[in-house]
């Protein structure tokens, strides 16, 4: 069985792992790879960087504060996008954004906390 080159779909000679029939081709293929997964992580990136926005505008100048649920989902904040996740020592689980982090107190009720 001949392979073929997984840009242009010509017959590859030589190596039998070859993958590209030449240098344009791989570097075609691996640009517009790369173009693909950028235009995702720049979408991913914009949710990251609003949800830190509407929590520093909710938080203003505080350290701390209990907001309801409602106010940041009508603020459009999007409750899956989040740069990590932490587990105090009771067990409580803070979504993190960037310099901030939120904890679900209760089914109402949000708790918004600004990193040192």
């Amino acid at each position: 069985m001949k392979n073929e080159c997984q840009q242009c779909g010509k017959t590859l000679h030589g190596r039998t792992d070859k993958k590209f029939c030449d240098s344009t081709c791989k570097n075609t293929f691996n640009f517009a790879k790369r173009r693909d997964t950028r235009k995702e992580v720049k979408e991913i990136d914009g949710y990251l960087h609003r949800n830190r926005e509407i929590l520093a505008t909710l938080m203003g100048e505080s350290k701390k504060e209990m907001i309801d649920r409602a106010v940041l989902t009508r603020a459009k904040f999007k409750w899956d996008f989040m740069t990590g996740v932490y587990k105090n020592k009771e067990g409580k689980w803070y979504h993190l954004v960037y310099d901030f982090a939120w904890m679900e107190f209760t089914d109402q009720q949000v708790l918004i906390v600004r990193k040192a």
